[in-house]
């Protein structure tokens, strides 16, 4: 592929289109899927990524999620520049809840322990209808509204949030077990930044043509990132599943255990390496004294359990 190239436009396509904010919206998209398809690898145990913890990965996420909704209020702006044309924003409304109802009713088949309730596309079809409000006040309001908002959702918590019918607002004081959880509060303070930003600079991405078959192969994901978004992570996850199959089962559990067991040891501040050493070590030693198949299947009994902390104990010796 020939690399992503970005020239003043002769003719563009589509009227009225943007295919800079396309390309940077395909961006969003790659860089999310990458981001999932690192969480599918960890799930099956082909990876060990500290999703969670890892504050490398921590700020990942906050930079993926953050440009996907600040070019989501761009996109608003964009969108009503010329008025409102609330037949075009219902049915894009329609589809993004069609969307957000999707992965809501997959989740809840496939972890119904941490399903998606409230995650980025209901997120961003809340945020939508919000946002109209914002679309024509001054850009320094908004962007003020926008602060606002990251301050107050990172700074606030009140246990009435908690509630099952509240919580998806924010402001809660324990998070949900959730696989994707992106509350109003404090991220909407993203699609209220992109609703400011395209209102201080009204030719954001304008007059510019994509050249080069990645450019072009990003702009097209980013003029279609609702069917990209649905489409990738069920594929990804697919590929992950079928990988897995491929491998031997014991291959993978060695590799889970080592991974949660070493996230859990950092997180008591132990360093990396010793970690990594005592978790071999636990797990070698479990498999010697015969344990490590009832350690897997979670069948250990209440000897078995003396025997696992004496591992543990004996693995964790200076």
């Amino acid at each position: 592929m020939s690399a992503i190239g970005i020239t003043p436009a002769r003719g563009l396509a589509r009227a009225g289109r943007r295919p800079a904010i396309d390309v940077a919206r395909g961006l969003a998209l790659l860089a999310m899927a990458a981001y999932h398809g690192s969480w599918d690898a960890t799930y099956f145990g082909l990876a060990g990524f500290d999703l969670l913890d890892n504050p490398l990965w921590l700020a990942a996420r906050t930079v993926i999620l953050s440009s996907f909704l600040l070019l989501a209020g761009i996109g608003l702006v964009l969108a009503t520049r010329d008025g409102l044309d609330g037949g075009r924003f219902l049915r894009r409304l329609g589809r993004v809840a069609a969307g957000a109802a999707a992965v809501s009713a997959a989740s809840y088949a496939l972890f119904p322990d941490s399903p998606i309730f409230f995650g980025v596309l209901h997120h961003i079809a809340v945020a939508s209808v919000i946002g109209l409000g914002f679309v024509r006040l001054p850009a320094i309001v908004t962007l003020a509204a926008a602060v606002a908002a990251v301050l107050v959702g990172t700074t606030q918590s009140f246990p009435l949030f908690d509630s099952p019918w509240l919580r998806w607002i924010g402001l809660t004081t324990v998070a949900p077990d959730s696989n994707d959880f992106v509350p109003l509060l404090p991220w909407i303070g993203g699609v209220l930044a992109g609703i400011g930003l395209g209102r201080l600079w009204p030719g954001l991405g304008q007059g510019v043509a994509v050249t080069g078959h990645a450019g072009r192969l990003l702009a097209f994901a980013g003029r279609h990132s609702l069917a990209v978004y649905l489409l990738h992570q069920p594929l990804l996850f697919g590929i992950a599943w079928a990988v897995a199959q491929l491998m031997p089962a014991e291959t993978l559990a060695v590799r889970s255990f080592q991974a949660s067991c070493v996230a859990s040891c950092e997180r008591a501040g132990v360093a990396r390496t010793t970690c990594t050493a005592n978790c071999g070590c636990v797990q070698s030693e479990l498999a010697r004294n015969g344990l490590w198949e009832g350690f897997v299947a979670n069948r250990l009994s209440e000897r078995d359990q003396r025997g696992l902390q004496a591992a543990v104990a004996a693995c964790s010796k200076p």
